[in-house]
């Protein structure tokens, strides 16, 4: 549509340019050769056909407003068909309002509100897509207080774990500092962390504690690079000649230790401790 109206301004465009040339070349001629002057007769003429064309153009657009605010049928066959509508139209209002294709006469209303009730000042609670988005804040808060319990109920597992399995090894407080340790290893606060030492008489092997890291960072889902920080810090004596990317690389190896790999079931995070058994040194 664009091209053809481009087009066609340009003819006539071409054809007002021609028109113009024409009518100075006609002009110049007669008064040059003739000494007739058309300016005094055309100059009238033109003025009142530019005056009939703006009056032309302002009427059209009046009668086209009128026209659409007060439409007028002007076809005298077509205003009898029209005449008898009416009275179709006060029948079909008196007619019961049709239900919707399965729904009974005597079912009460739908429980979701029609569409032209969309600018009421509250949503019906009875609509499933409305309730549903009305519970959304309370649910999510269910799920928040759901998962901090499950993070606690881990927290008190391993405390357990940690309390039977280092007591032979571990004094009472140095057992603290280790929860502790691992506290901060669930928070991702590895600057925290505070050595300790186990018990000079008895003490902890390498294997076993490799196999306490990761059988307690792989209930807390933390990183093997992160785990290894975590045992190397806590016990700097008994790892003094294990690098970090060896702890990494060998926290679940396959050797007999003081404290066995506990490789938990799926969906669960509790230790085995009535099944498991140590393979001290």
């Amino acid at each position: 549509m664009t091209n053809k109206k481009q087009t066609q301004t340009k003819k006539i465009s071409f054809i007002l340019a021609l028109s113009v040339i024409i009518y100075a070349a006609i002009d110049t001629y007669l008064f040059l050769c003739h000494d007739i002057n058309i300016m005094r007769i055309t100059t009238p003429v033109i003025l009142g056909l530019v005056i009939a064309i703006i009056l032309c153009g302002l009427l059209q657009k009046f009668f086209y407003r009128w026209l659409i605010k007060n439409p007028i049928c002007f076809s005298f066959g077509e205003q009898l068909s029209y005449a008898a509508e009416p009275e179709n139209i006060i029948e079909i209002n008196d007619a019961p309002e049709a239900l919707p294709i399965g729904q009974p006469m005597d079912s009460p209303e739908q429980e979701c509100p029609p569409s032209q009730h969309s600018n009421q000042d509250s949503v019906n609670s009875d609509c499933p897509e409305a309730s549903h988005l009305a519970k959304y804040d309370v649910i999510l808060e269910k799920l928040k207080k759901r998962e901090i319990e499950r993070q606690a109920e881990i927290m008190d597992a391993i405390r357990e774990y940690v309390t039977i399995k280092t007591a032979p090894y571990l004094a009472k407080e140095a057992i603290a500092i280790l929860i502790s340790n691992i506290e901060y290893m669930a928070c991702d606060q590895p600057d925290l962390y505070k050595p300790i030492r186990s018990n000079i008489d008895n003490p902890l092997r390498s294997p076993g504690l490799r196999h306490l890291a990761w059988n307690i960072g792989e209930r807390l889902e933390v990183s093997l690079a992160k785990r290894a920080v975590f045992i190397k810090v806590s016990f700097p004596y008994e790892l003094e000649k294990a690098t970090l990317e060896y702890l990494r690389l060998n926290l679940r190896d396959n050797v007999p230790s003081q404290i066995p790999i506990d490789v938990p079931d799926k969906g669960d995070y509790r230790f085995h401790l009535d099944t498991a058994h140590d393979d001290s040194q």
